[in-house]
């Protein structure tokens, strides 16, 4: 199992910039998977929630990884 604080107190600058940047991602993930299904079949919520459940199982799955 990981050690969430050993990891945050490794990080760097630019590891919190990274941290950043991947969370707007997830956030724009989110939109846009949440658009591009409202649009082929009228339910936003279904893309919403594979945006918002797919980075984040990969990202626990990467954590275990590590």
């Amino acid at each position: 199992m990981f050690n969430l604080a050993k990891l945050l107190q490794g990080m760097t600058p630019a590891g919190w910039a990274i941290v950043a940047l991947c969370l707007i991602a997830w956030v724009a993930m989110i939109h846009v998977f949440g658009k591009m299904t409202e649009k082929r079949w009228g339910d936003r919520e279904s893309g919403a929630l594979v945006g918002f459940f797919l980075p984040g199982i990969v990202f626990v799955a990467m954590l275990y990884l590590m």
